[in-house]
């Protein structure tokens, strides 16, 4: 199944980003950014785990615990006053607890219109960066800052009550 979900996830991802990113260039004087590749490569997550609560909402709560050490190949290119940079994510390492909410609970597949997705705790993201083919994350200090830059903007988004919504059908049909 995971071919299927890298494909599903980096569309969902790209589809997601493109716009957020078409707004910010322009502030930046920056030509355009584009993913050249996009991929989350061969390894899946792996599930350590999983609460599931009952409610008397009509509503599915799951807490699964996620570790992923992945292959991902993600490169994007940024092109600005005539020039080109590519920056390369490479051995990302996710060790996440998020809370998935599947409501409202519907009586038609996939029987459940939304899910949301939120953090129940700041996760432990570690990853190199490749510039034009150099390693960023062996400038000393940098490694540091940009790990606990990305991990508190990532709790800032979505650490709990905080949530990723995303529609899977209409729940009034």
């Amino acid at each position: 199944m995971w071919p299927n979900l890298d494909k599903a996830i980096c569309k969902t991802a790209e589809n997601i980003a493109k716009p957020i990113i078409a707004e910010q260039i322009p502030k930046y004087k920056i030509d355009s950014v584009e993913f050249e590749k996009l991929t989350l490569g061969t390894l899946p997550p792996t599930f350590q785990g999983m609460k599931v609560y009952v409610t008397e909402e009509k509503e599915l709560i799951m807490e699964p615990f996620i570790k992923w050490a992945g292959n991902p190949n993600i490169t994007i290119a940024a092109k600005a006053f005539g020039l080109k940079a590519t920056v390369q994510l490479v051995d990302l390492q996710v060790f996440a607890s998020p809370r998935i909410t599947l409501k409202p609970l519907v009586p038609s597949f996939p029987c459940f219109a939304k899910i949301y997705v939120s953090l129940m705790e700041k996760p432990h993201v570690d990853f190199g960066l490749k510039l034009v083919g150099a390693d960023l994350m062996s400038i000393p200090g940098l490694y540091r800052f940009v790990q606990e830059i990305v991990k508190d903007q990532v709790a800032n988004m979505y650490l709990w009550p905080k949530t990723l919504e995303v529609q899977i059908m209409d729940p009034t049909k």
